[in-house]
């Protein structure tokens, strides 16, 4: 099964999308980035982590189906927090950026690039033969009796040394 080289996609998202642009899993432990501020291995912070988990509660709230994104506005920048199930997508762009252009194509992206996630998923387990294990496990027990078995006169021995 092929892994997602998420250093790859960042950078095509920086060259596409002349945006940097960082990617996270759904519990906010950075895959890749270009974002000083949200580097590799990093993670998001818990505030806004909470607000990502509490987007389909605020969306029924406010009777929406669901949350794709928030944004938020700092001094020099936008960053753009876009979801799905597995994956946090964190965008960060200029102020005069038209983000009604950006966010569905972002979104778009996102949502192909999750089912890439989810198909690399294990889906299929062996099975595991408990009996072997059982059967190792006994053989070690009946090793154990034997050995106490075989060294009790030793052992006798030492109580009597140690009570005289």
């Amino acid at each position: 099964m092929n892994q997602i080289n998420y250093d790859e996609i960042i950078s095509q998202l920086k060259t596409e999308l002349n945006s940097e642009c960082a990617i996270a899993n759904i519990y906010g432990i950075i895959l890749a980035s270009n974002i000083k501020e949200f580097f590799k291995g990093k993670v998001i912070p818990h505030k806004i982590l909470s607000l990502i988990s509490n987007s389909k509660g605020i969306a029924d709230e406010l009777n929406l189906n669901k949350i794709n994104s928030f944004a938020l506005e700092a001094q020099e920048y936008n960053y753009l927090f876009t979801f799905s199930e597995e994956l946090i997508l964190i965008s960060k762009l200029n102020l005069n950026m038209n983000l009604a252009k950006y966010m569905p194509s972002i979104s778009v992206f996102l949502n192909k690039l999750n089912e890439k996630y989810k198909e690399q998923e294990i889906t299929e387990f062996s099975l595991f033969d408990f009996s072997k294990e059982i059967k190792k496990i006994q053989d070690t027990f009946k090793e154990k009796k034997g050995s106490d078995k075989k060294y009790s006169i030793i052992k006798d021995l030492v109580k009597f040394i140690a009570t005289e």
